[in-house]
Parts: structure tokens; sequence; C-alpha cells
């Protein structure tokens, strides 16, 4: 299917929405039901928590909730750009919109804002003026709590560190200085090796990150910053057999992450509380949508290390919890 005709069976699921889904009727009365729309994307662990936080928050507080994923998954005809997804919002009529930060068509974002839809954003904040809420990880605090967690474990010494940001994604490129300047302060003679190939373009096998290890023998360690990367970097580390020479910290969970750490490749993992992020995030919106003042408009979800020296707790409350 061509990506523009993927309008047409959504538009009608919207008009759908608009007949049917905005009100509900009580002692013969129609009662009008918030709704919410949510555009994440929904490729990796840490957003499918952050989407059941914010369903389960709906469901629980009665708002009406529907997610437009903008993952842009291959073959997946039902997952849409960012802008798509915001202008799809904005012509349901909704009164909420909870969205990844990284906004890239503002004057979309604008025309929500004018039409008094509600904005809580997550993961990465933006510009205040656009939104009425932030709720996600404060970034670059998170970037110096995975330095910490390297010191905690083995020490710090002036041996090089590689590190990679990815300017598109603000969240990533908090961390990225939240790590930086935590190795200055450390060791501020320390070499930090800034990769300039994205890892991230090819994920099956990456010569970029092989020839940075073999051009520094005495490698110290590796940061991951997001998920989909460290996978790869723990790949590579494991096919070059220096998975226990170069300590690898990344950041968020997923079944294959776990994996690593249970085998020692993943040294540290800095966990993120998505679902709480995502249920956080609808608990404001139900306060905005009521006309409730906000105490503030910076909500932060702390986060913690995870290494083998917490894992079996962690794994017994986690299988708890599923019971």
């Amino acid at each position: 299917m061509k990506r523009g005709k993927r309008w047409v069976p959504f538009i009608m699921i919207c008009i759908g929405f608009l007949v049917c889904g905005c009100s509900e009727s009580v002692h013969g009365e129609a009662v009008h039901v918030p709704r919410v729309a949510g555009i994440i994307s929904t490729k990796s662990n840490y957003w499918q928590e952050m989407l059941r936080g914010m369903e389960e928050g709906c469901e629980e507080l009665g708002l009406s909730f529907f997610a437009l994923d903008i993952s842009l998954q291959d073959k997946d005809v039902m997952t849409w750009s960012a802008d798509e997804a915001w202008k799809i919002a904005v012509m349901s009529d909704v009164d909420a919109i909870i969205a990844d930060g990284n906004l890239h068509d503002l004057e979309i974002v604008q025309e929500a804002r004018d039409k008094g839809i509600a904005i809580v954003l997550v993961d990465s904040d933006s510009q205040a003026d656009l939104r009425d809420a932030y709720v996600g990880t404060d970034n670059v605090q998170a970037g110096r709590l995975a330095v910490q967690a390297l010191n905690d474990l083995y020490g710090i010494n002036g041996e090089p560190i590689v590190v990679q940001s990815n300017a598109d994604v603000k969240a990533v490129s908090d961390r990225f200085t939240g790590i930086c300047e935590a190795l200055q302060q450390e060791c501020p003679d320390m070499e930090i090796e800034y990769p300039q190939v994205p890892w991230y373009e090819d994920r099956s096998f990456n010569s970029s990150l092989e020839e940075t290890i073999l051009a520094y023998p005495n490698l110290q360690a590796i940061f991951g910053l997001m998920e989909p990367e460290a996978k790869v970097y723990a790949q590579v580390l494991k096919r070059l057999n220096m998975d226990q020479e170069i300590k690898l910290i990344t950041f968020d969970l997923s079944d294959e992450i776990l994996g690593f750490l249970r085998e020692g490749v993943i040294d540290a993992v800095v966990v993120q509380q998505s679902y709480e992020i995502g249920y956080q995030s609808v608990k404001i919106v139900d306060m905005l949508l009521k006309g409730q003042k906000l105490e503030r408009d910076t909500v932060y979800i702390d986060c913690f290390v995870l290494d083998q020296n917490n894992l079996s707790l962690f794994e017994e409350k986690e299988m708890l919890e599923n019971e």
C-alpha cells in the first residue's frame, strides 16, 4: 500500500471517533467523555511500557484513549510520521495529546494549542510555550548516573571512553551532556572518543564501532545511549571477545538487554520507569482537563541502575508482579 493511501482508512476511523466516541449517556443525557491521543513510537519495550501506562491511566480515570504509532515499522501501514500523527489528532478534535517531545512541525503543535488542546510531552522536552507539561526522566542527571555506575563498579581511570550522541533526539543528547560533564569532572585529562559515523544506521554489522575499538586497545568503557544501539555494541564486543575487557553501560531494558546483563556483556543499565511516565502523564492530562492548576509543569520520574548486584532481586520482583 502506498504511503498516501493510508490516510483513507484512518480518516474513516477518526470520523468514527467523532461520531460515537465523544459522549456517553447518563440518565438519558449525553455526557462528554474527554478524548486523549497518544503520539509515540512502539518500537521498543521502553515505549511499549509507556503506552501501557497511558492506556491503564486513561481507563482508571474514565478518559477515552487512542494511540498513533510513529515508529514507521517496515511494511506496517498503520504507523505514521510524527507530523502525520499530529495532524490526525488535531483533525480528530481530541481534548488532549500526549506525545514524544521530539517535535518537528511546530506549526501543527501551535495549531493544537490554539484549539485549546492540552499538550503533555514525554521522554524529551521542547519549548515551554508549546506544551502544558513535560513528564519524563531528567536525562542530564541520568547521564551522570551512568558515569556513577561505572565508577561505583570499577572506578574510573584516565583510559579512553567512547560515547556517541544523537543530536536528533533531545533525550539522548541530554544524556550525552550529562555523561561528558561527569567524566570530565572525574578525570579532566581523559580522552573521550566521539565517533562520527552513526552506528545506528547499520545495526546488523557495524565496522565503525569495531574500528574504534581496535584503534583504542586500552579502551576503558562504552556508553550506549539508546537500547537498539546498545544491542549492537554488546554483539560487537562479544564477536571480538572483548566483552570482559571493555565495560558497557547502557540505557533502557528489553529482553535482549537483560540477557546481555545476565551474561556480563553489559555491566549496568540505567532503567527509566517508562510505565510511570505514561501513567503520570495521564494524571496530569486529567488535571488539566478539569481546570486544576499544576504545581509544576515539569515532572521528573526517577530512574535507577540495574547491575549484577541487584539483578536477582529485580527479576524476583518482576516475577511476583507478573503472577
